[in-house]
């Protein structure tokens, strides 16, 4: 393996907070401090736009894979903000969270598309995108690190500071199941595993496989189980 090229993202001395790669188009959303930048890789890695209007650092980004000339943002400031590639400035701003808001993902049901917000106030929230609203809030017992949609299963998955991992259903957003994974600075990261009721999530003291049944994929939602059959394994 050899590096193919490096550049500098931003001028600040600000670590880089988050990354994303668009699913049809050769760009990179990359974040740092409040600025997001959008990078052409086809064009020798041009810097094509700059996002400027997040009061406080960047924590999260994601393409919107239904609507893909658009992109959201999570950050210190408390806010998710919902943006176009075509603008230096974000539609519209999603507001109720009462602390920094670490992560976000899109979901779809019933052919509707949501996202879910997690932040430190232990909270998860979702929000209708077409009413630009908050429908529904996932209390938590500890500050929300990580949010997932499964992609084949209508689930979401939150992670928390305090290593727990929360299975709800993002029918009737009901929690199913909570798996403790043990002591340690919290979950650091989820990944689904394409084709299966498994995702993985990693933490302080490894990586645990979890397993959700496949009844649920008869479901109409999803990234786009029964209680007692959702299982754990480092």
């Amino acid at each position: 393996m050899e590096e193919v090229t490096s550049f500098q993202v931003h001028d600040s001395g600000n670590a880089l907070c988050s990354i994303d790669v668009h699913p049809t188009k050769p760009y990179v959303l990359a974040g740092c401090g409040r600025h997001i930048k959008l990078w052409d890789w086809y064009q020798g890695w041009n810097c094509l736009k700059t996002f400027e209007e997040q009061s406080r650092a960047i924590t999260e980004l994601k393409f919107n894979p239904e609507e893909t000339n658009s992109f959201a943002s999570t950050s210190w400031d408390n806010t998710v903000k919902v943006w176009s590639l075509d603008s230096p400035k974000s539609k519209y701003t999603l507001s109720g969270h009462l602390s920094c808001v670490h992560c976000l993902d899109f979901f779809t049901c019933d052919g509707q598309q949501y996202l879910i917000s997690g932040s430190r106030d232990k909270t998860a929230k979702i929000w209708d995108l077409q009413k630009e609203e908050c429908v529904h809030t996932l209390e938590h017992e500890s500050a929300v690190i990580f949010v997932r949609s499964h992609a084949n299963l209508p689930v979401l998955v939150t992670g928390t500071w305090d290593c727990a991992v929360h299975v709800w259903s993002s029918t009737d957003f009901r929690l199913k199941t909570i798996l403790q994974l043990g002591p340690g600075s919290g979950v650091a990261g989820f990944a689904c595993l394409m084709g299966s009721g498994r995702f993985a999530v990693a933490h302080e003291k490894g990586v645990s496989i979890i397993q959700i049944p496949d009844e649920e994929e008869q479901s109409g939602c999803g990234n786009g189980s029964n209680e007692n059959s959702i299982s754990a394994t480092d």
